[in-house]
């Protein structure tokens, strides 16, 4: 993908950031999903590069700090962004509670650090969207499990736009054509053997949730724009 091209999704996304929510909406979608299809162009090049004896894309670790009283929250969803890109692990480590390690290529990684700030964004937003219509239904509760409410819808976000995710990625790669899930397959083994020369642990989703703040988060992140289908939607398609 040509740096004009890469241009254009960085304008796509800075123009999303002050405009409406509409065109917001439709502006992340289409930028969303040329980074995807970036991926796989940069897999494809870095693939032929290796069978010709030439330098591969280098293998990057790079750290993501959340902050907040949702960061483990925010941490678990750049951990499921990241598995459900199936090219980036995850990686925590031991009593880091809000920190966040990305392995990948570093096209891959740079894709999984973009995807998860807007949906971190989003996130926020569809939670207290949510909390401001269901706060009544919580109010015997105690505050802290109120803010375990809070933090399931979260968690369920996290959850259905990882299915979003995925879902989306799969069809990019089914139209890409014969032999590009081979390669991703090589791109991913590459990850794995360099995950398995380090000393943390792979990310893994936590338990315990509040299961109807849940099950809200998750229809929400379902419906976050990170598929195929907002810019038809945007239209009227």
């Amino acid at each position: 993908m040509s740096d004009a091209k890469l241009d254009l999704i960085a304008k796509l996304l800075a123009k999303a950031e002050s405009t409406t929510p509409e065109e917001a909406e439709a502006l992340t979608e289409h930028a969303e999903r040329l980074m995807v299809k970036y991926g796989i162009e940069q897999a494809r090049i870095d693939e032929r590069r290796g069978r010709l004896g030439q330098e591969r894309e280098e293998i990057v670790q790079e750290r993501i700090i959340f902050t907040g009283t949702y960061a483990r929250d925010m941490r678990e969803l750049g951990t499921r962004v990241a598995l459900a890109l199936d090219t980036v692990r995850p990686l925590h480590a031991e009593g880091a509670g809000s920190v966040l390690y990305l392995v990948g290529h570093t096209s891959d990684v740079q894709q999984a650090r973009t995807l998860t700030a807007s949906l971190e964004v989003q996130a926020m937003v569809a939670m207290r969207t949510w909390w401001a219509h269901h706060r009544d239904a919580y109010r015997p509760f105690s505050e802290s499990d109120k803010r375990r409410a809070r933090s399931g819808f979260i968690r369920g976000f996290a959850s259905g736009a990882a299915d979003r995710i995925s879902e989306s990625r799969q069809a990019i790669v089914e139209e890409a054509g014969h032999g590009t899930e081979l390669v991703l397959a090589s791109r991913r083994d590459r990850v794995d053997d360099a995950v398995g020369r380090m000393s943390t642990r792979r990310g893994r989703g936590r338990q315990g949730a509040d299961a109807g703040a849940f099950m809200h988060g998750h229809r929400s992140g379902t419906q976050a724009r990170t598929g195929e289908r907002a810019m038809a939607a945007d239209h009227g398609g």
